[in-house]
């Protein structure tokens, strides 16, 4: 389902907590937005959902089970270890399967792929490439040493900041609320129309308009099982 018209600001109601208590670990956070819509009218972004489910403290469980050791499916085959409170760090590439909820910031000794409505509480770290899968939303910044790819319709919550050129879709929307925003690039970003609306920008080789950044995407960034291009 396609809806349209997303609000940045809301007044959250008892009936609207309610609803998040009750299905936040039974439905998607894509399938929670939308039954929101349905039931109430408001488009509410993935991300400030996650910040209510957060101040409602339905969060904490995700984190207590990883440090039981009890690792979701897709990080199976991975090293990875509690950083801090709230943070993973990963070695080796990961792809986050579609419409996965991650509740920790990650950092990933290696290159990052996510696919289509994943929402990611924290931010994102990466060594390597990072391809953002279409519908994404990140609670805070990423900053990643290669390059990065940034689907349609994403929603990061603070800034961007990538070593190599970066690559933005359509629909993409920088900096949440009071959380900021700004993009910076060690070389070239590559934009389509109506990305980023009001967003710094500053990319140190300049930026260019293309017409779909997927006829200008480096051959090892073209993973058509993460990101169709």
């Amino acid at each position: 389902m396609r809806i349209q018209m997303m609000t940045r600001e809301v007044q959250w109601s008892s009936a609207l907590d309610n609803l998040i208590r009750q299905k936040f670990g039974e439905l998607t956070i894509e399938m929670l937005r939308e039954e929101i819509y349905l039931k109430y009218g408001i488009n509410i972004p993935e991300l400030l959902i996650l910040h209510r489910a957060e101040e409602l403290g339905l969060i904490e469980k995700a984190i207590k089970d990883l440090e039981r050791n009890k690792k979701p499916s897709y990080l199976k085959s991975q090293k990875v270890w509690l950083q801090g409170a709230e943070t993973i760090r990963i070695k080796g590439d990961v792809t986050i399967p579609a419409k996965e909820f991650i509740p920790y910031n990650i950092i990933v000794l290696g290159n990052f792929f996510s696919k289509e409505e994943v929402a990611i509480r924290g931010g994102i770290h990466v060594k390597g490439d990072a391809v953002i899968g279409p519908k994404n939303g990140i609670g805070k910044s990423i900053v990643v040493g290669g390059d990065l790819v940034i689907g349609e319709d994403t929603i990061i919550g603070n800034c961007v900041d990538a070593r190599g050129s970066i690559y933005v879709a359509k629909g993409v929307v920088i900096g949440m609320a009071k959380e900021g925003g700004g993009l910076v690039s060690g070389k070239t970003v590559y934009i389509e129309p109506g990305a980023l609306g009001k967003t710094k920008v500053y990319a140190v080789e300049g930026v260019k308009v293309v017409d779909s950044i997927r006829r200008v995407l480096p051959e090892r960034l073209r993973v058509t099982d993460v990101w169709k291009v």
